[in-house]
């Protein structure tokens, strides 16, 4: 009973395991995709969608999907990444044995993520994007395009940094390869200015200003892009030294602003236009746009390189030899270095903090999974073990069956076999009762038929001698009548005679006769023969024997019968 209580218990186990996907958390799966199918399209929608779902309520599968998506998402939105551990989260939870899409892009991330997050080794990055590569040259259509252009574009970034320019221009032209295939405007802009970047920032001017002039002829580019398009030749020709080209087009940046929907940083633009007027030579224009970066300064995200706003100005002012104005700015620009490191030792902390709970919370959760995995692997064991003696179990039941079967029929064979011999037993035995009744029943009438004749010998010659020539006749009519009833197939299976050793008929009448220790003189009746003719047949028949002895040692058994 405790077996059956066991074996019953272990099967609900099973079940419960098998479809824990419930119908809520079935529901979260198609909310997720219903997400996914946003990310690309609408990414602000798909931000609104994920912070509709309570993260804590989703199974380890689920959860995998949201900190992926979560995690396209803020890299869309242009959102730096403090930790890599929900995308790590992710990439265990989705890893297989046959490689899916969303395993895929999650190692994408896990790179992008990795590049993005600060002092993480380039090798940390590497080694995900490069599984995806292998992936992908197996199954080309693994993972979307969107996210095969992010693929080639970081392995050319990380290329750059370690000076493997010709690889790093391979993947970069890849990246834009596979953007030009999408047919989307809007992709092709964004993924061509971060190559522009890319090359700018390493020096390879040519490459750089090609990709920019591919863009020239785009038709239907929104303003924003254009924005960025104008930013990014003005930015190439402040870099290059041409100042009047790049002022013309910071100044072009400058009248657009109002027309885009997100206004972009002021203080960055005039600070580009101040830089270029003091590449003209035009102190006092630089000294306008000065100022107006700082007053803008406000508008601004503060970041580190923000000091230069006010470093900048106190230049100019110093150059204007207005010493005041410089003593301000400058020490603006103290104050504002002293304050923004404050703020990013404090932040710094903060984040700290905040990577250890989400440490220790991932820390739980994998004890968890851990005791999880451990319960679902003993269960498992038991059901395979308890599988295994049931299928033993079965084989010998089976094997059982089949000797059963293979008994009863070799017992039904022997059985036939014991009939058959008892059946040719008992014929044989009739024969020869039969052999001996005809023998003396011919023996007799043989010499009731001699006595008769005699009457005849001296009275009737004639009719004695037809007397004796029908008793010839009868007698040779009764030794043929003996050699059909004795044939083949009854001589072999009662004599042991090799195939290769030939006998004639009455030889085989002979020695079936001697098996079964028939009398010589009803042996000589049978083939009508006289007794003294027997033993001339007899000796004859055992000296072929014994001369064949070498040929056919089996002949021996025979000699005792004679």
């Amino acid at each position: 009973m405790p077996m059956r209580a066991f074996s019953a218990s272990l099967l609900i186990l099973l079940l419960v395991l098998a479809g824990c996907q419930t119908p809520f958390q079935k529901e979260m799966k198609r909310k997720l995709v219903v997400t996914d199918s946003l990310v690309y399209e609408n990414v602000q929608a798909a931000e609104d969608s994920l912070q509709k779902i309570d993260l804590k309520e989703l199974n380890s599968q689920n959860s995998a999907y949201y900190h992926l998506l979560n995690t396209i998402v803020c890299n869309r939105l242009d959102r730096g990444f403090s930790s890599d551990s929900a995308i790590n989260t992710a990439v265990e939870e989705f890893r297989n044995p046959i490689p899916d899409q969303n395993l895929g892009r999650a190692l994408i991330y896990q790179g992008v993520v990795r590049y993005q997050v600060k002092n993480t080794p380039d090798s940390l990055v590497y080694v995900p994007l490069k599984e995806v590569e292998a992936m992908i040259e197996v199954y080309p259509d693994l993972i979307p395009v969107q996210e095969e252009i992010k693929l080639w574009f970081y392995l050319g970034i990380l290329h750059y940094i370690n000076r493997n320019d010709n690889l790093a221009e391979s993947y970069l032209d890849r990246a834009l390869e596979r953007a030009n295939e999408m047919r989307d405007v809007e992709t092709l802009v964004v993924t061509s200015l971060a190559v522009f970047w890319r090359y700018l920032s390493s020096g390879n001017n040519e490459k750089a200003i090609s990709v920019l002039d591919s863009l020239e002829s785009l038709t239907g580019v929104s303003p924003e892009l254009r924005y960025d398009i104008i930013n990014a030749r003005a930015a190439y020709y402040l870099l290059q030294g041409d100042y009047a080209n790049a002022l013309k087009g910071y100044r072009d940046l400058e009248n657009q602003i109002t027309a885009m929907k997100e206004k972009p940083r002021l203080s960055n633009v005039y600070y580009s236009i101040c830089r270029a007027y003091a590449g003209l030579g035009e102190i006092d224009s630089a000294l306008v746009y000065a100022h107006k970066a700082v007053d803008h300064f406000s508008d601004s995200t503060s970041e580190n390189g923000d000091y230069q706003l006010f470093s900048n100005l106190g230049g100019l002012a110093l150059h204007k030899r207005d010493f005041k104005l410089a003593a301000e700015q400058y020490k603006n620009a103290m104050e504002f270095l002293v304050e923004n490191t404050e703020e990013r030792t404090q932040k710094k902390i903060l984040e700290l903090e905040k990577q250890y709970d989400l440490s220790q919370a991932r820390v739980e959760t994998l004890r968890q999974k851990q005791k999880l995995q451990r319960y679902t692997f003993a269960y498992s064991a038991v059901f395979v073990l308890l599988l295994f003696i049931f299928l033993i179990h079965f084989l010998n039941l089976k094997r059982s069956r089949v000797e059963l079967e293979n008994e009863r029929l070799m017992r039904i064979s022997a059985e036939k076999e014991v009939a058959g011999k008892m059946r040719e037993s008992l014929q044989r035995r009739h024969l020869l009762r039969f052999y001996q009744l005809i023998t003396q029943r011919e023996m007799v009438a043989q010499q009731r038929f001699d006595m008769l004749s005699q009457k005849y010998i001296k009275s009737d010659s004639s009719a004695y001698h037809e007397l004796q020539t029908e008793l010839g006749a009868l007698k040779e009519e009764f030794s043929g009548m003996m050699y059909n009833l004795m044939n083949d197939d009854l001589f072999y299976s009662s004599v042991d005679i090799p195939a290769g050793f030939s006998l004639t008929n009455t030889e085989k009448v002979v020695l079936f006769l001697l098996k079964y220790e028939i009398p010589s003189a009803e042996i000589a009746t049978v083939l009508g023969i006289s007794n003294n003719n027997l033993r001339v047949r007899k000796s004859n028949l055992k000296k072929r024997i014994l001369e064949n002895l070498y040929d056919y040692p089996s002949l021996d058994d025979l000699l005792s019968l004679f």
